[in-house]
């Protein structure tokens, strides 16, 4: 866990789901450690996301208006990869209307939806440990901050799962959109120095969201 003398997301659990998912509210501001847990009220740190139970998917994302303004009305799929080596997660993004705005479902639920799967406006994959493997968005679809909807609803997932440790970038991952999310934040606890990525020579698609 990074120490923080900056600002850092950290977070507040809410509860669980019926499915025994957790929810939880994650929070940015000072004077905390990056991704821990805290019982005490947030104070004047800035919401990120909060979560909580629906009757119509596995879980429902909050994102407050001014963290995505331009993002559509999305619902997500997570497919998760437990056999993987390691485990990982595939978060897809719609906006297709068939759900309520910030609702996550799996496999089953979508597959009940009848909703074409090409029609994803975008993805994020990540391991279990919370490092981002990567993210994309349809180029028609970029710059509407649907890649910064998709990582506060994956930070989301991964803390209802209660996977350990927080959606941070590696070196092998240095998007322009990954890294201007997190530095939007100016959390420099959850992203590698700028210049090793460049290094690497190393990109994934979906450069703008």
């Amino acid at each position: 866990m990074h120490a923080q003398g900056g600002p850092a997301i950290w977070y507040r659990e809410l509860g669980s789901t019926p499915e025994g998912l957790r929810v939880a509210e994650a929070w940015e501001g000072e004077g905390r450690l990056e991704g821990a847990y805290v019982d005490d009220e947030p104070g004047d740190a800035a919401l990120v996301w909060r979560s909580s139970s629906t009757p119509e998917g596995l879980l429902h994302v909050g994102i407050p208006f001014e963290r995505a303004p331009d993002a559509p009305a999305l619902w997500y799929v997570a497919i998760d990869e437990p056999r993987g080596l390691p485990p990982a997660c595939v978060l897809a993004a719609f906006a297709s209307g068939e759900l309520p705005e910030g609702t996550i479902v799996g496999p089953h639920g979508f597959a009940q939806l009848g909703v074409a799967a090409d029609a994803q406006l975008g993805e994020v994959r990540w391991f279990r440990d919370g490092l981002v493997h990567h993210i994309h968005v349809v180029p028609e679809f970029r710059r509407r901050d649907i890649g910064t909807s998709l990582l506060c609803a994956a930070g989301a997932w991964q803390q209802a799962n209660r996977w350990p440790g927080y959606l941070h970038v590696g070196e092998g991952l240095h998007t322009p959109l990954v890294r201007r999310f997190l530095a939007t934040f100016r959390l420099m606890g959850r992203m590698p120095p700028a210049d090793d990525g460049a290094a690497r020579g190393t990109e994934a698609p979906g450069e703008a969201d």
